[in-house]
C-alpha cells in the first residue's frame, strides 16, 4: 500500500532493518523461524503496491548496503508492474532521482549501484519506443558527458555496462513485461547510433592508457570495467533475427557471436582497432584479468565480417592485419611459456578459421599465411607438451582444454587444405602435430609421457575411459594423419612391432611393462582412427582419404607375397615390405598373433586385458569396413584392396576364420574381463552384419563350436550387455538367409535355450526360481539373450522371432506374480517387454498384435497385484530407485503401444481401437503407483507427462468418453504437472489440453472440467513468468478453448474476475479477457498465427498489471 504518514514510513524502516539485521546473520545466530519472517517481510515488501515513497525514504534514511539493494529491487519490480498505472512525469522523475542518487553517493557498493542502473536502464528501455526518436540519443549524450569528466566517469562506465546489458537481448529470451518484439525493436534502436557513440568514447579512453601505464595498476578496476565495456560492444549481436524460434537456434549454434556492424563501423577494420588491442594486450601482462579481457576483445575482432567490408579485396586486407597481429601474439606466447595465453590465442584461431574460408585464404600473402601456419604449429606443440605433465586447471581450465580448443583449429584447416593454392607448408606442419600427439603418448626415452601414476592407471576402465574421454582428440588426429600417410602409417607400424616384440621378450623374463602397454594402447587407438572413419552405430568405412592415397601412388599389391607373409611370419614381428596401409593393419595382426600364442602358454597373467579389448576394437572397426566391403557405398575401392579382403580372396577368409579365434580366446582367457568381452563381441556383431562375411561365419568351424556351447548352455558371458550382444549377433546372422530356412536356424540355435525356459515359467515350477539363485541366473541369461534377438530384430525376421518369443513372454508374467515387487527378475521382464514392443509393434499383424496387447496387459495387472500384496515391501536402501525404474519401463511399455496407431502407415480401412484401449487401461493401472515424490525424477516425469499427451493428442475422442473417475485422474495429473514441474512438462500439457479442447464440444460435463482446468492455467500465466518456449502452445491451448467451448471460456473468466477484490484489477482482467476474444472462430494455421500476437500482449498485460 501507499504509505501516507511519516510515522507508518518510520515503522516500516525499523521493520526492513530488523529483518535485514537477520538475513545479515550467520545461521549459527538466528532461529529458522527468524529467518523465515524476515524473508516472509522482505517478500511481501517487493510486493507491495506504489512503494515508490517509502522506496525512496528507505534510500535517504539509512546506509544498510542490504537495504539499499532491496528497495532497488522493490522499485524494479513495482515499475514493470505498473508502468502503464504511471504517468511519464512518474518515471522519469524516479530514472532522474536513481541517477542522481548514484551520483551524489560515491560510497555505494558495487551491487547496490549496478542494481540501481540496472533499474534506470530498464526505465530507458521501456520508454524508447513511446518517446520521439531522441529519446534514447539524448540519453547515451548523457552518458558519455558523464565519461568525460574525471569525477562522474565511474558512474558512466556503469550506466554504459548496464544499459548494454538491458539492450543486447543476448539470451534470447522474453521479458515477463515486454514482448520479444519489443525487445528487438528496443535492440536495432539501440544499434543506430547511439551503440557507435558508446564505442568511440571508450575506445578514446583506451587509446589515452597507452600514455598512463603507470595506471593499470593504480586504476585496475578502472581500465578493467572499459575493457569489459568494449568486449560487450564487440560481441553485439547486430544479426537481424525474424522469429522467437530462430533466436534460440541462433543463440545455440555458435559459441562465439559473429561480429557484424553496418558499414559506418568502419574503424573496426582498420589497423588503428587491432593495433591498439595487441598493444594493450601486452602492457596488461602485468594483470591476468586485464590480459583476459583484452584476449577476448581480439578473439570478437577476428570475427568481423558482414557489410563492413565493400568486397573481397577489402575483406582479405583486413585478414592480412590480424593474421600478422595474431602471429606475433602466438610466437611472444610461445616463448613466454604462458598456458593462459595459449587458450585465449587458441580461441582466437578456431574463431577466425570458422568465420573466413579458402577463398579469402588464397588471396593471402603465402608467406604471411605459412608464418601464420609456423606459429600455430610451435604453439600446438608447446601445448601438447605441456599436457604430458600434472594437468593442473588455470583460470582459464586445463591443458586438455587448450589442446581441443587447437585441434578443432587443424581439423577446420583439414577440410580446407584441398581448396587451398599452397598447402606443403602446412602438411608438413600437420605431419609435425602428429608426431608430437604420437611422442605425447609415448614412454620415455622415445616419448615425453608422464608415467609417474601409470601402475594406479592401467586397467580396463582407464582404457574405456580413455577411448571415451579423447574420442574427439582421436578423431582429429586421424583426419590429420590421413594428409600424410606415406609418413604417419609407416611410423605407426614400426612403433607398434617394436613394442610388439619387447612384450614377447618380457613376458618370458617376467619384467614389469604397464609403460610398453600403455604405448602400445595408443598406437592401436591412432591406427584405428587413422585407416577407418569414426564409428557410427557400428557403421565404419574407408576414410575417402585412404582410397585416394592408394589409387594417387597406383599400389599394387603381389597377393602371393600377402599370403606367404601371413603363412610364415605372422607372429614374428617382421615388417610387411610394400603396401603401407597393409604394413600397419598387418602390425595389429602381429599383436593378435603374439597375444594368441603367448596366451596359448599360460601368460594370461602378465598380459593386459586394456591391449586386448583395444585390439579387439580395432579389428571390430577392421571387419565393418576393410573385410568384404561392399563396393556399391564407395565411388572408388583401390584393386589391392579388393585383392586382399574382397570375398573371392582368401586372405578375406582366412581373416574371418583369423577374427573368430581372437572372440573365442577373449572370451576363454580374459573369463571375467567385461570390457573385454563386450569388445570381442563388437566384433562377432561387425561380422555378422555382413551378408558375405555371415554365409562364411555358418561354415566356419569355431563359430560351430561357439554355437554349440550356447545351445547347451555352457558359454560363460560374464554381464548383460554381453548377452544381449551374442543375441543380437545371431539374429543378425540369421536376417542374411533365406526366409525358408528362418525356423529352422531359429530351432537349431535358439530351440534348446526356449524349451529350457518356457518349462522352467511354468507352474509350478516357476515358483522355484525366485528362491533358487541358480535358477534365476540361468532365467535371467536367457531372458537377456531374447532381449538381445529383439535389438537385432528386421523386418523380414520380426514374424518367425515373435512366434518363437511369445510363449516365453507368457512364461514372464508367471514370473512376475511369484516374483518380489522390486526384484531384479522383474526389471528384466519389463526390459524385455520394452524391447520386444518397440522392435515387433510396427510389423506384426492384427492377430499377433492383439495377442502382445493381452499379454502387456496381464503384465501390467500383475505388477499392480504384487505391489498390493501383504508385507511385499520392505524398506530397503534403493527401493525409491527400483521403483523409478519399473515405472519408467512400464511408461515406456506403453509408449511403444501407441506407436502402432501413430506410426503405422498400413492400418487398415476399418479403425481398430484396440491400441487406445490397452493403453487407457495401462495408464489406469499405473496412474495410482504414481506418486508426486515418483515424479520429481525428470526423465519419469518426462515419460509420464509425454504418454499423456499424446493419449490426449492422439484419442481425445476416448478421453472425453472415458468414466468420470478416469477423466478427473487425467485432468488432476495435469494440473499436478502443471504446479510442480518444469517447462517441458508445461509445453506437453498445454499441447494436451489443447487436443482435448477441440472435442470437448459434444460433452457438456467434460467441458465443464476441462474448464476448471483452464481457469486454473489462466491463473498461472497471470501469476508467473511465462518462458519464451511457452507462447505458442499456450497461445494455441486458449485458442482452441475459446473457439469450441466459447460459453464455458466466458463462465471462466466471470469466476476469475469474481474472486479479485480489487475494483481495477477486477475491470483490467474483464478488459484483457475480453480482448482475447478472436474474430475468428476458426482453428485455422493463419488465425491461430494471428492470436498468438493478441495472447502475448495479453500475457504480457496482465502478468505485469494483475498479478
Amino acid at each position: 500500500n501507499e504509505y501516507k504518514s511519516y510515522l507508518s514510513m518510520e515503522q516500516c524502516l525499523s521493520q526492513l532493518v530488523g529483518a535485514a539485521r537477520v538475513m545479515n546473520l550467520p545461521p549459527s545466530q538466528v532461529t529458522p523461524e527468524q529467518r523465515k519472517a524476515a524473508e516472509t517481510l522482505l517478500l511481501k515488501f517487493k510486493q507491495s503496491e506504489k512503494p515508490y515513497q517509502i522506496c525512496t525514504y528507505i534510500l535517504e534514511n539509512t546506509e544498510d548496503a542490504y537495504l539499499y539493494f532491496v528497495a532497488c529491487s522493490t522499485i524494479k519490480e513495482a515499475l514493470m508492474r505498473e508502468w502503464n498505472l504511471l504517468t511519464d512525469h512518474d518515471k522519469d522523475g524516479m530514472r532522474d532521482y536513481l541517477l542522481n542518487f548514484a551520483n551524489s553517493h560515491q560510497y555505494l557498493s558495487g551491487y547496490v549501484l549496478r542494481q540501481m542502473l540496472h533499474v534506470v536502464a530498464l526505465i530507458v528501455k521501456r520508454a524508447t519506443l513511446t518517446k520521439d526518436n531522441n529519446y534514447l540519443k539524448s540519453f547515451v549524450d548523457n552518458i558519455c558527458t558523464l565519461l568525460t569528466s574525471p569525477t562522474t566517469i565511474g558512474l558512466g562506465l556503469e550506466l554504459s555496462s548496464s544499459l548494454l546489458a538491458e539492450f543486447t537481448v543476448a539470451d534470447k529470451t522474453l521479458s515477463p513485461y515486454m514482448s520479444y518484439q519489443h525487445n528487438l525493436d528496443c535492440k536495432r534502436a539501440m544499434e543506430e547510433s547511439p551503440l557507435f557513440k558508446i564505442f568511440l568514447k571508450i575506445f578514446e579512453l583506451l587509446s589515452d592508457i597507452r600514455s598512463k601505464p603507470s595506471s593499470i595498476k593504480s586504476d585496475r578496476n578502472h581500465w578493467l570495467k572499459i575493457m569489459t565495456i568494449l568486449h560487450s560492444i564487440l560481441s553485439w549481436d547486430f544479426s537481424v533475427i525474424l522469429s522467437k524460434r530462430l533466436a534460440q537456434i541462433s543463440n545455440l549454434s555458435m559459441p562465439v557471436v559473429n561480429l557484424r556492424p553496418p558499414s559506418r563501423w568502419s574503424i573496426l577494420k582498420e589497423q588503428q582497432v587491432i593495433g591498439i588491442l595487441a598493444e594493450l594486450y601486452t602492457m596488461f601482462e602485468v594483470d591476468r584479468d586485464l590480459q583476459h579481457v583484452a584476449r577476448l576483445c581480439i578473439v570478437q575482432i577476428g570475427t568481423l565480417q558482414g557489410s563492413i567490408f565493400h568486397d573481397q579485396t577489402d575483406r582479405v586486407s583486413f585478414l592480412a592485419r590480424y593474421l600478422a597481429t595474431i602471429s606475433k601474439l602466438i610466437s611472444r606466447a610461445v616463448s613466454r611459456d604462458s598456458r593462459d595465453e595459449h587458450h585465449g590465442l587458441s580461441l582466437a584461431v578456431r574463431q577466425l578459421l570458422w568465420s573466413y574460408t579458402s577463398q579469402d585464404i588464397n588471396h593471402l600473402n603465402a608467406e604471411l599465411w605459412n608464418e601464420f601456419i609456423r606459429a600455430l604449429t610451435e604453439m600446438t606443440i608447446k601445448v601438447l607438451q605441456y599436457s604430458t605433465s600434472d594437468d593442473e586447471l588455470s583460470d582459464t581450465g586445463s591443458t586438455q582444454d587448450i589442446v581441443d580448443v587447437l585441434l578443432d583449429s587443424w581439423f577446420n584447416l583439414v577440410g580446407q587444405a584441398d581448396d587451398l593454392i599452397s598447402n606443403v607448408i602446412l602438411d608438413q606442419c600437420m605431419l609435425r602435430v602428429v608426431e608430437c600427439y604420437v611422442q605425447c603418448h609415448m614412454a620415455p626415452p622415445l616419448g615425453i609421457r608422464n608415467d609417474e601414476n601409470d601402475m594406479e592407471e592401467i586397467d580396463v576402465d582407464t582404457e574405456e575411459d580413455d577411448r571415451i574421454k579423447f574420442r574427439d582428440q582421436l578423431h582429429i588426429i586421424g583426419s590429420i594423419a590421413r594428409r600424410n600417410l606415406a609418413m604417419t602409417l609407416p611410423l605407426y607400424s614400426k612403433l607398434l612391432l617394436q613394442r610388439t616384440a619387447l612384450i614377447r621378450e618380457r613376458a618370458e623374463s617376467q619384467e614389469e611393462s604397464s609403460p610398453l602397454f600403455e604405448d602400445i594402447h595408443w598406437l592401436v587407438l591412432l591406427i584405428g582412427y587413422t585407416i577407418s572413419d569414426s564409428w557410427s552405430e557400428g557403421q565404419a568405412s574407408i576414410p575417402s582419404q585412404v582410397t585416394d592415397f592408394l589409387g594417387q601412388t597406383h599400389d599394387t599389391v603381389n597377393i602371393d607375397a600377402v599370403q606367404h607373409f601371413i603363412r610364415n611370419n605372422l607372429g614374428k614381428c617382421t615388417e610387411f615390405n610394400g603396401n603401407v596401409l597393409l604394413a600397419s593393419i598387418f602390425s595389429l595382426f602381429e599383436l593378435s598373433a603374439v597375444y594368441q600364442d603367448l596366451l596359448s602358454k599360460g601368460a594370461c597373467h602378465f598380459l593386459s586385458p586394456q591391449i586386448y579389448s583395444s585390439l579387439m576394437w580395432v579389428l571390430a572397426r577392421l571387419a565393418a569396413s576393410y573385410l568384404m566391403p561392399q563396393e556399391h557405398k564407395y565411388t572408388y575401392i583401390p584393386p589391392s584392396i579388393i585383392l586382399v579382403f574382397g570375398e573371392d580372396s582368401l586372405v578375406g577368409q582366412w581373416l574371418i576364420e583369423f577374427f573368430v579365434e581372437k572372440v573365442i580366446s577373449g572370451l576363454v582367457f580374459f573369463v571375467g574381463e567385461v570390457t573385454v568381452a563386450e569388445d570381442c563381441l563388437l566384433l562377432l556383431q561387425s561380422l555378422s552384419k555382413n551378408a558375405k562375411i555371415a554365409a562364411i561365419l555358418m561354415q566356419n568351424g569355431n563359430f560351430s563350436k561357439l554355437l554349440e556351447q550356447f545351445t547347451n548352455g555352457v558359454l560363460n558371458l560374464p554381464s548383460t550387455p554381453c548377452k544381449r550382444l551374442f543375441g543380437s549377433s545371431l539374429i543378425t546372422i540369421m536376417s542374411h538367409l533365406p526366409t525358408a530356412e528362418h525356423d529352422a536356424f531359429l530351432d537349431k540355435v535358439f530351440g534348446n535355450i526356449r524349451s529350457t525356459t518356457i518349462s522352467r515359467l511354468q507352474p509350478p515350477q516357476v515358483s522355484k526360481i525366485p528362491e533358487s539363485p541358480a535358477l534365476s541366473g540361468q532365467v535371467l541369461t536367457a531372458l537377456d539373450t531374447f532381449h538381445g534377438v529383439a535389438t537385432g530384430l528386421v523386418t523380414k525376421v520380426v514374424e518367425s522371432v515373435f512366434n518363437m518369443i511369445l510363449p516365453v513372454l507368457e512364461g514372464c508374467v508367471e514370473l512376475v506374480k511369484v516374483s518380489q515387487y522390486m526384484s531384479p527378475i522383474t526389471q528384466t521382464v519389463f526390459q524385455l517387454f520394452c524391447c520386444i514392443s518397440d522392435s515387433v509393434i510396427l510389423h506384426i499383424d492384427k492377430q499377433q498384435t492383439h495377442q502382445l496387447y493381452d499379454i502387456c496387459y496381464k503384465l501390467l495387472k500383475c505388477y499392480s497385484e504384487n505391489s498390493h500384496r501383504p508385507g511385499i515391501l520392505t524398506v530397503e536402501v534403493g527401493v525409491e530407485d527400483a521403483k523409478y525404474d519399473h515405472m519408467l519401463l512400464c511408461l515406456e511399455l506403453l509408449s511403444h503401444l501407441c506407436s502402432k496407431d501413430f506410426l503405422n502407415f498400413d492400418m487398415p480401412d476399418e479403425y481398430d481401437d484396440s491400441t487406445s484401449r490397452i493403453v487407457l487401461i495401462g495408464l489406469d493401472i499405473l496412474v495410482p503407483h504414481i506418486d508426486i515424490n515418483l515424479l520429481k525424477f525428470p526423465k519419469l516425469s518426462n515419460e509420464f507427462f509425454k504418454l499423456i499427451t499424446f493419449i490426449c493428442e492422439v484419442y481425445p475422442e476416448k478421453v472425453a468418453t472415458l468414466p468420470d473417475n478416469v477423466v478427473d485422474q487425467i485432468l488432476n495429473m495435469l494440473q499436478v504437472g502443471l504446479n510442480n514441474y518444469n517447462d517441458d512438462i508445461t509445453f506437453f500439457i498445454f499441447n494436451a489440453i489443447s487436443a482435448l479442447s477441440v472435442y470437448s464440444a459434444s460433452s457438456q460435463p467434460f467441458q465443464r472440467k476441462l474448464g476448471q482446468l483452464i481457469k486454473h492455467t489462466l491463473k498461472l500465466i497471470s501469476q508467473q513468468e511465462l518462458s519464451a518456449e511457452l507462447y505458442d502452445p499456450a497461445s494455441d491451448m486458449v485458442f482452441s478453448f475459446i473457439c469450441k467451448c466459447q460459453e464455458e471460456y466466458v463462465n471462466v473468466v466471470n469466476e476469475i474476475v469474481s474472486e479479485q477484490t480489487d475494483a481495477t484489477v477486477r475491470e483490467c482482467l474483464r478488459t484483457a479477457f475480453s480482448a482475447l476474444i478472436p474474430n475468428s472462430m476458426n482453428i485455422t494455421r493463419r488465425d491461430k498465427s494471428q492470436f498468438s500476437k493478441i495472447f502475448e500482449n495479453f500475457a504480457i498485460n496482465v502478468y505485469g498489471v494483475c498479478r
